[in-house]
């Protein structure tokens, strides 16, 4: 019986305590080949990239002072992503390589049950922050006036501190078994119940199917909503310049939007279909491979959202120039007036 944790667990943990490595070694093989690929290589590189790419969105979103009501839900975005993307490196990189008793009680006790906390935050915090533009696009007049920055802050706290009270039963999952440096995680009674059973299906049920479920509606008329303005923007011949600052930025956040929802679609579904497939019991290969790709893809999701914004928000982007390349620039001046005065004072010395 395999007791340990096969790969990094996100939302729902690998059924250990009933799957049988498989016996046939080319199949092994793949399982194995599969796993170092991702988690030795795949896996940390998206960690790295994505804790650096969180930063500079804290940075920009903050001493930016993008403070509208969304961007504050882009924020704790940041700051949910980067946390989750630091457990998983340390889990990639150490924890689940190691048999110590302090790495063992890291994988049990803060890995297991805090990235499944950052990760379903998340989830959550895109779906608030897709509601409320939903919303706005809908009734822009009323959303306007309901949707101010301390009722984002309300809302945002509200499914935190939701997906924590959710989260707990996680922290029951598994004790440590073992001795003298050779400690591995082992299923709780809690674990194999009825009652974590049913708590499973539940957190499958909150964290992707109802998001997804969201997340499909909502998409689907903000991207008929955007494709519906610009072609009267085309009828009209309505310029840019003439629009108001406030229109131009909603409809570059819902854009930006509509891509970080897609990306949440691709990320979700496999993992969806994982935690389904591993219900109904499929061959151990077979879900392995799946719950790999799948936590990768969830990987992805976390640490892409500063190129997404990049590539699709205006005013982000103008604000980053306004902050790196204004240093850049205050740097090339400064170099420039050092050799001009260098250069002034040689000629100064000629003609002594």
């Amino acid at each position: 019986m395999n007791s340990t944790i096969v790969t990094m667990t996100t939302f729902n943990d690998s059924d250990v305590s009933s799957e049988t490595y498989p016996s046939s070694n080319q199949v092994r093989d793949e399982v194995d080949m599969v796993a170092v690929i991702c988690n030795k290589y795949i896996g940390p590189i998206l960690c790295v990239a994505g804790v650096f790419g969180n930063i500079l969105n804290l940075i920009i979103l903050i001493r930016g002072r993008l403070n509208n009501p969304p961007y504050f839900y882009l924020k704790a975005l940041a700051v949910t992503d980067m946390c989750a993307l630091v457990l998983s490196f340390l889990h990639l990189m150490v924890s689940n390589r190691s048999t110590l008793y302090e790495w063992k009680f890291f994988d049990a006790y803060l890995f297991f049950p805090l990235v499944n906390f950052f990760t379903a935050s998340s989830v959550w915090l895109t779906v608030g922050v897709t509601i409320d533009r939903f919303l706005y696009v809908k009734a822009p007049l009323w959303a306007r006036a309901q949707f101010s920055l301390n009722r984002a802050k309300v809302r945002i706290a509200i499914i935190l501190v939701a997906t924590i009270f959710i989260t707990v039963p996680r922290f029951l999952c598994f004790s440590l078994v073992g001795a003298t440096n050779q400690y591995h995680l082992y299923p709780t009674s809690f674990r194999a119940s009825h009652n974590y059973r049913v708590y499973d299906i539940v957190c499958i049920a909150l964290f992707h199917v109802a998001p997804l479920v969201i997340f499909v509606f909502c998409n689907s008329y903000l991207i008929y909503a955007v494709h519906k303005a610009r072609s009267i923007r085309k009828e009209y011949d309505i310029r840019n310049n003439k629009e108001k600052d406030w229109q131009l930025d909603q409809r570059r956040f819902t854009i930006t939007l509509i891509s970080i929802v897609l990306l949440s679609i691709i990320a979700i579904l496999p993992s969806t279909i994982g935690d389904f497939t591993r219900l109904l019991h499929i061959p151990f290969s077979h879900y392995h491979k799946l719950r790999h790709i799948s936590n990768m893809l969830l990987l992805l999701n976390l640490s892409v959202n500063f190129l997404l914004y990049c590539a699709f928000n205006k005013r982000f982007v103008r604000v980053m120039k306004s902050m790196f390349g204004g240093g850049l620039i205050k740097v090339k001046l400064s170099i420039r007036r050092t050799k001009s005065s260098r250069y002034s004072r040689t000629e100064t010395n000629m003609y002594m």
